[in-house]
């Protein structure tokens, strides 16, 4: 079963952010990236929210997928899985470099 996607206001402040930084190389990639994180929200996440471990900087109940752009840039996608709800909340689009 497929689980809703929420994205909460601070993620999307974040992808706002992201989206920024991707359009500054290119349209393509800006593309290009949305395209693989729409990927990832809509299906790995959606189908399989509980495939990822729990966040390692905060542990349960919040879970963490690590998106990579190129070999440096990662942010990681923190969420919540609300079972009942089959829905899952993402609160962060956090830029991993910054610790």
């Amino acid at each position: 079963m497929t689980y809703r996607v929420i994205i909460g206001a601070t993620a999307q402040a974040e992808i706002d952010q992201f989206a920024i930084y991707a359009a500054d190389y290119s349209d393509e990639f800006a593309r290009e990236q949305f395209s693989r994180l729409n990927q990832i929200l809509s299906v790995s996440l959606a189908e399989s929210p509980n495939m990822w471990g729990h966040f390692y900087v905060t542990g349960a109940p919040y879970r963490a997928y690590l998106f990579r752009v190129g070999r440096r840039t990662q942010f990681w996608i923190v969420y919540t899985v609300d079972e009942t709800a089959k829905a899952i909340s993402i609160l962060r689009f956090w830029n991993a470099s910054y610790g």
